[in-house]
Protein backbone atom coordinates (compact mmCIF):
# COMPACT_ATOMS: atom_id res chain seq x y z
CA UNK A 1 0.00 0.00 0.00
CA UNK A 2 2.79 2.43 0.81
CA UNK A 3 4.32 1.53 -2.46
CA UNK A 4 1.21 2.59 -4.31
CA UNK A 5 1.07 5.96 -2.52
CA UNK A 6 4.70 6.55 -3.33
CA UNK A 7 4.11 5.90 -7.03
CA UNK A 8 1.00 8.09 -7.01
CA UNK A 9 2.90 10.87 -5.26
CA UNK A 10 5.70 10.71 -7.80
CA UNK A 11 3.20 10.86 -10.67
CA UNK A 12 1.49 13.92 -9.20
CA UNK A 13 4.84 15.60 -8.71
CA UNK A 14 5.81 14.94 -12.33
CA UNK A 15 2.53 16.39 -13.60
CA UNK A 16 3.06 19.55 -11.53
CA UNK A 17 6.60 19.91 -12.81
CA UNK A 18 5.44 19.58 -16.44
CA UNK A 19 2.64 22.10 -15.86
CA UNK A 20 5.01 24.61 -14.30
CA UNK A 21 7.55 24.16 -17.15
CA UNK A 22 4.87 24.70 -19.78
CA UNK A 23 3.60 27.82 -18.04
CA UNK A 24 7.12 29.26 -17.75
CA UNK A 25 7.86 28.49 -21.42
CA UNK A 26 4.67 30.24 -22.50
CA UNK A 27 5.47 33.30 -20.38
CA UNK A 28 8.96 33.56 -21.83
CA UNK A 29 7.74 33.24 -25.43
CA UNK A 30 5.01 35.90 -24.93
CA UNK A 31 7.43 38.44 -23.42
CA UNK A 32 9.96 37.88 -26.20
CA UNK A 33 7.32 38.57 -28.89
CA UNK A 34 6.05 41.63 -27.05
CA UNK A 35 9.56 43.11 -26.77
CA UNK A 36 10.17 42.58 -30.48
CA UNK A 37 7.09 44.64 -31.31
CA UNK A 38 7.96 47.36 -28.79
CA UNK A 39 11.55 47.62 -29.98
CA UNK A 40 10.54 47.70 -33.67
CA UNK A 41 12.68 44.72 -34.52
CA UNK A 42 11.01 44.35 -37.92
CA UNK A 43 13.21 45.33 -40.86
CA UNK A 44 12.78 48.96 -42.01
CA UNK A 45 12.21 50.05 -45.60
CA UNK A 46 14.62 52.70 -46.87
CA UNK A 47 13.25 54.94 -49.70
CA UNK A 48 15.24 54.77 -52.90
CA UNK A 49 16.08 58.26 -54.18
CA UNK A 50 14.92 58.97 -57.74
CA UNK A 51 17.22 60.91 -60.02
CA UNK A 52 15.73 63.12 -62.77
CA UNK A 53 18.15 63.96 -65.51
CA UNK A 54 17.57 66.73 -68.06
CA UNK A 55 19.42 66.29 -71.28
CA UNK A 56 20.50 69.55 -72.91
CA UNK A 57 19.38 70.17 -76.49
CA UNK A 58 21.96 69.02 -79.01
CA UNK A 59 24.17 71.79 -80.25
CA UNK A 60 23.43 70.94 -83.86
CA UNK A 61 19.66 71.56 -83.49
CA UNK A 62 18.32 73.96 -86.16
CA UNK A 63 17.83 77.50 -84.88
CA UNK A 64 14.52 79.05 -86.01
CA UNK A 65 15.01 82.05 -88.24
CA UNK A 66 12.70 84.99 -88.91
CA UNK A 67 12.30 85.81 -92.57
CA UNK A 68 11.80 89.50 -93.22
CA UNK A 69 10.00 90.24 -96.45
CA UNK A 70 10.40 93.79 -97.66
CA UNK A 71 8.00 95.18 -100.20
CA UNK A 72 8.96 98.15 -102.26
CA UNK A 73 5.93 100.34 -102.89
CA UNK A 74 6.04 102.10 -106.20
CA UNK A 75 4.21 105.42 -106.04
CA UNK A 76 1.35 105.68 -108.49
CA UNK A 77 1.38 108.53 -110.96
CA UNK A 78 -1.70 110.35 -112.20
CA UNK A 79 -2.28 111.97 -115.56
CA UNK A 80 -5.12 114.07 -116.93
CA UNK A 81 -6.89 113.89 -120.29
CA UNK A 82 -9.86 115.83 -121.64
CA UNK A 83 -12.83 114.78 -123.79
CA UNK A 84 -14.36 117.81 -125.52
CA UNK A 85 -18.14 118.24 -125.59
CA UNK A 86 -19.42 119.71 -128.87
CA UNK A 87 -22.14 122.34 -129.30
CA UNK A 88 -23.91 124.71 -126.95
CA UNK A 89 -27.47 125.60 -126.05
CA UNK A 90 -29.92 127.25 -123.66
CA UNK A 91 -33.34 126.76 -122.09
CA UNK A 92 -36.04 128.52 -120.09
CA UNK A 93 -37.64 125.24 -118.99
CA UNK A 94 -37.79 124.32 -115.29
CA UNK A 95 -37.46 120.60 -116.12
CA UNK A 96 -34.46 118.81 -117.58
CA UNK A 97 -34.25 119.63 -121.27
CA UNK A 98 -31.99 118.07 -123.92
CA UNK A 99 -29.57 120.43 -125.65
CA UNK A 100 -29.31 119.15 -129.24
CA UNK A 101 -25.84 118.90 -130.81
CA UNK A 102 -24.07 118.23 -127.48
CA UNK A 103 -23.79 114.44 -127.89
CA UNK A 104 -20.45 112.67 -127.39
CA UNK A 105 -19.09 109.18 -126.61
CA UNK A 106 -17.05 107.84 -123.72
CA UNK A 107 -15.56 104.34 -123.94
CA UNK A 108 -13.99 102.89 -120.81
CA UNK A 109 -11.95 100.60 -123.08
CA UNK A 110 -9.97 103.70 -124.06
CA UNK A 111 -9.17 104.42 -120.41
CA UNK A 112 -8.18 101.12 -118.68
CA UNK A 113 -6.59 103.02 -115.78
CA UNK A 114 -9.54 105.33 -115.21
CA UNK A 115 -9.46 106.74 -111.68
CA UNK A 116 -12.18 109.38 -112.02
CA UNK A 117 -14.12 111.62 -114.39
CA UNK A 118 -15.57 115.12 -113.92
CA UNK A 119 -17.98 117.29 -115.95
CA UNK A 120 -16.67 120.82 -116.54
CA UNK A 121 -18.78 123.51 -118.25
CA UNK A 122 -18.69 127.20 -119.11
CA UNK A 123 -22.18 128.47 -118.27
CA UNK A 124 -24.28 131.36 -116.93
CA UNK A 125 -27.80 132.36 -115.90
CA UNK A 126 -29.18 135.23 -117.97
CA UNK A 127 -29.98 138.17 -115.62
CA UNK A 128 -28.69 136.14 -112.68
CA UNK A 129 -32.05 135.74 -110.96
CA UNK A 130 -32.13 132.24 -109.43
CA UNK A 131 -30.02 129.22 -110.46
CA UNK A 132 -29.01 127.65 -113.75
CA UNK A 133 -28.47 123.87 -113.86
CA UNK A 134 -26.62 121.50 -116.19
CA UNK A 135 -26.05 117.74 -116.10
CA UNK A 136 -25.12 114.83 -118.35
CA UNK A 137 -27.55 112.19 -119.55
CA UNK A 138 -26.48 108.64 -120.56
CA UNK A 139 -28.48 108.02 -123.74
CA UNK A 140 -27.22 104.42 -124.02
CA UNK A 141 -28.31 103.47 -120.49
CA UNK A 142 -31.36 105.80 -120.51
CA UNK A 143 -30.46 107.38 -117.16
CA UNK A 144 -28.81 110.52 -115.82
CA UNK A 145 -25.11 110.42 -114.98
CA UNK A 146 -24.86 110.35 -111.20
CA UNK A 147 -22.64 113.06 -109.77
CA UNK A 148 -22.58 115.20 -112.94
CA UNK A 149 -25.03 117.95 -111.88
CA UNK A 150 -23.66 121.51 -111.63
CA UNK A 151 -25.24 124.96 -111.11
CA UNK A 152 -24.51 128.69 -111.00
CA UNK A 153 -26.27 132.00 -110.40
CA UNK A 154 -23.62 134.04 -112.18
CA UNK A 155 -24.67 136.49 -114.92
CA UNK A 156 -21.27 136.08 -116.53
CA UNK A 157 -19.88 132.94 -118.09
CA UNK A 158 -18.08 130.99 -115.43
CA UNK A 159 -16.35 127.61 -115.31
CA UNK A 160 -18.09 125.09 -113.04
CA UNK A 161 -16.89 121.55 -112.25
CA UNK A 162 -18.87 118.61 -110.89
CA UNK A 163 -17.76 116.11 -108.32
CA UNK A 164 -16.59 112.64 -109.35
CA UNK A 165 -19.25 111.25 -111.64
CA UNK A 166 -20.23 107.70 -112.53
CA UNK A 167 -18.87 106.34 -115.82
CA UNK A 168 -20.47 103.05 -116.80
CA UNK A 169 -18.41 100.31 -118.43
CA UNK A 170 -18.38 100.02 -122.19
CA UNK A 171 -19.07 102.60 -124.89
CA UNK A 172 -21.89 105.00 -124.04
CA UNK A 173 -23.41 108.01 -125.82
CA UNK A 174 -23.94 111.09 -123.63
CA UNK A 175 -25.77 114.42 -123.96
CA UNK A 176 -25.92 117.70 -122.00
CA UNK A 177 -29.23 118.60 -120.33
CA UNK A 178 -30.19 121.99 -118.82
CA UNK A 179 -32.94 123.57 -116.71
CA UNK A 180 -33.73 126.83 -114.91
CA UNK A 181 -35.78 127.23 -111.74
CA UNK A 182 -36.74 130.82 -112.64
CA UNK A 183 -37.98 132.68 -115.71
CA UNK A 184 -34.38 133.40 -116.65
CA UNK A 185 -32.38 131.44 -119.21
CA UNK A 186 -29.73 128.81 -118.52
CA UNK A 187 -26.98 129.08 -121.11
CA UNK A 188 -24.40 126.35 -121.86
CA UNK A 189 -21.48 127.80 -123.78
CA UNK A 190 -18.96 124.90 -123.87
CA UNK A 191 -17.88 121.90 -121.91
CA UNK A 192 -15.52 118.95 -121.51
CA UNK A 193 -14.95 115.78 -119.47
CA UNK A 194 -11.86 115.77 -117.27
CA UNK A 195 -10.48 112.21 -117.10
CA UNK A 196 -8.00 111.19 -114.34
CA UNK A 197 -5.79 108.20 -115.14
CA UNK A 198 -3.70 106.38 -112.54
CA UNK A 199 -0.68 104.30 -113.59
Amino acid sequence: MNKVFKILGIAILMVNILAIDGFLFWQWNYKSTDNSVKNNIYPSVTPIPTEVSVSPAPLNSPIPTIKVVSEVLTPKTKSVQYIPIPGNGSTLENTWTNLPGTEFYISTDDYPNLAGAYFEANMKLLNGNGLAYLRLFDITAGIEVWGSEISTNSQDFTSVSSGKMTVRNGTHLYRVQAKSLTADTTIFNSGRIKVILEN
